[in-house]
């Protein structure tokens, strides 16, 4: 009897463990009721052999035992994303420090931290809003290695801008007009967390920054 003519399943992807395992117990009904039928009708001279009966016995088995495997992995991926979620509260009220361009301006300041991978000539900053629209630009002092830049929240004529948050551009020239690569992080008080497809992300003054960023964590200073 071929078992692929009533439609064995085969190993199940995520989530389709029970509807795999119905399709299982109603396949077996159905090999059931054929080999009952088979046993009936055969030919008394040539009776099914014994070990083609239990080698599709054991295809049944091999398939429950791979629904099993996946019904476990299911179990296990859930409980690692439970216990990863309760890790994630710890971050709540932290300070952290994490790559990325955007920050938020509040209190007429918003700070971002940036790593040079040589001696810079120039370093020309760029901020931009929400829109895109560039609405800061200027030129700062910089050198190899870590260095941070703090913005007053003015546009360029000195006008305040409103609270928000903005993006930074930073730009590094050598002494022969050669690019220098650059690494922008942003630093604020994470006030939310979340998994979004099996991500787990930190909310930051409103933005968003994937844990796996996060170059630092700190404790935030209180008044």
């Amino acid at each position: 009897m071929d078992l692929s003519s009533i439609g064995l399943p085969t190993l199940p992807s995520a989530g389709s463990s029970s509807i795999a395992g119905k399709q299982l117990a109603d396949n077996f009904d159905t090999f059931l009721t054929l080999l009952t039928s088979q046993l009936k009708n055969q030919d008394p001279l040539e009776p099914m052999s014994s070990e083609q009966f239990t080698q599709q016995l054991v295809q049944f088995s091999q398939v429950e035992q791979q629904i099993a495997t996946n019904d476990h992995l299911e179990s296990l991926t859930s409980l690692s994303l439970a216990t990863q979620q309760a890790g994630l509260v710890d971050y709540i009220g932290k300070t952290v420090e994490g790559v990325g361009n955007l920050a938020r301006l509040e209190d007429d300041e918003a700070r971002w931290t940036f790593d040079l991978g040589a001696e810079p000539e120039n370093v020309s900053i760029l901020i931009t809003n929400e829109a895109g629209r560039p609405v800061f630009a200027t030129k700062t002092d910089g050198s190899k290695g870590e260095n941070s830049f703090v913005w007053d929240g003015k546009d360029s004529s000195g006008k305040p801008l409103p609270d928000g948050i903005y993006a930074i551009s930073v730009a590094a020239a050598d002494k022969n007009g050669g690019s220098i690569a650059t690494t922008v992080r942003s630093r604020g008080v994470v006030d939310g967390v979340e998994i979004v497809d099996g991500t787990a992300l930190l909310n930051v003054g409103g933005t968003v920054v994937p844990l796996n960023r996060v170059t630092s964590v700190a404790s935030t200073a209180t008044e």
